[in-house]
């Protein structure tokens, strides 16, 4: 897999789990924001309209009057968002409710025959702060703000259920605007961050490929890359170690041409003690190719002469020769050719190749 995928494929799944984290995150502080908010202009309507409501509470203890009645009659009808309203007394009985039948009801009688969604009247009194608790699978808010008179003390409980709907859709419209946002902001990072990746690393490394594709045996050379980070390091270590080959290569060809040297001059030796004198001899490598031989070689143009260039394809007696003595290690192969006009004897023997060199030495004598 490419660079550039393996890139795309990690930004997109560490986009994704970002987003999906931050999702939750913004969900749920959207959640408290709105539902906050929901019951803070509930609590506020309330304490909006305590002081009368404790006044009148104070003055009759068990029964509301006219004004209380449409005191919460107006509370219920001018917010949609209001359910259900329940006005009770300080020991929790009923002291206003929307159906007649259940005024001056206690709290464990209403309980018992209709029922609270929740118990937050209790923690209401209890605690003397209001409570706000979900019910109807999260639908909407069962809450209880307490009037408290003169030292703190709780002359009734307003119990309103709160429809969440309204926040439910600003916490809907939030997270798609959370969302859309989270896109966008993944393409512009991605897109700058693609930018550097291709600039700075893709076309480097392609260019430093090229290079490198560029390099032959014929030309180990790479030009050292200008540039002062890790691909620049790595453009270097390669420009180096190319050197370090030739400099070896180097080395072997020079070992080699030694070597050669030495050889001719031993085969020189060899030769000038046992090929008879007026003999043509001459000794070659696995290849065919010529190493040494004790006469003159004329073909201009050619650094190292083949077997085939000296002897054409008349004279096909020699070739047939070096070719069964290839094949016959060890044994002395003979033969009749003409060369230069004169009747030859040949005689080819390939030598073991004990040392890792295959060699064949040939000799021509003048048939007397």
């Amino acid at each position: 897999m490419k660079l550039t995928s393996k890139w795309l494929l990690w930004f997109v799944l560490v986009a994704v789990y970002a987003s999906v984290i931050g999702g939750l995150f913004y969900y749920n502080l959207f959640k408290f924001v709105f539902d906050k908010k929901l019951q803070n202009e509930m609590v506020e309507m309330v304490r909006y309209r305590a002081p009368a409501l404790v006044q009148m509470l104070s003055a009759r203890p068990k029964e509301a009057t006219f004004r209380e009645a449409e005191m919460m009659k107006g509370l219920a009808r001018n917010d949609d968002r209001i359910k259900s309203l329940i006005y009770l007394n300080y020991d929790a009985s009923i002291r206003w409710h929307e159906n007649t039948k259940f005024l001056g009801m206690s709290y464990s009688d209403y309980n018992t025959s209709v029922g609270f969604e929740t118990n937050a009247v209790v923690q209401a009194i209890r605690d003397r702060l209001p409570r706000a608790l979900l019910a109807g699978k999260g639908d909407y808010y069962d809450m209880a703000i307490p009037l408290l008179a003169k030292d703190n003390v709780v002359a009734g409980v307003v119990n309103v259920t709160v429809s969440r709907e309204n926040a439910k859709k600003l916490i809907g419209a939030s997270m798609v605007r959370y969302t859309v946002g989270a896109f966008i902001m993944m393409l512009l990072i991605g897109f700058v961050l693609y930018l550097f990746l291709l600039l700075k690393i893709i076309r480097p490394l392609g260019t430093l490929k090229d290079n490198v594709d560029a390099v032959s045996m014929n030309n180990l050379v790479l030009e050292p890359s200008q540039r002062r980070d890790e691909i620049g390091d790595l453009g270097r270590s390669i420009s180096v170690m190319l050197d370090k080959i030739r400099a070896e290569i180097k080395g072997l060809e020079d070992g080699e041409i030694m070597s050669l040297e030495k050889e001719q001059r031993w085969w020189k030796t060899i030769l000038a003690v046992t090929v008879p004198k007026g003999s043509r001899a001459m000794v070659v490598d696995e290849n065919n190719n010529i190493l040494y031989s004790n006469f003159e070689l004329n073909i201009p143009g050619k650094q190292r002469v083949h077997l085939l260039d000296l002897f054409d394809s008349r004279q096909q007696e020699i070739i047939q020769v070096v070719g069964e003595a290839m094949e016959n290690p060890t044994k002395v192969l003979r033969g009749s050719v003409v060369n230069k006009d004169v009747q030859c004897v040949v005689k080819a023997v390939q030598l073991p190749d004990d040392a890792g060199k295959n060699r064949i030495v040939i000799v021509l004598e003048p048939e007397k």
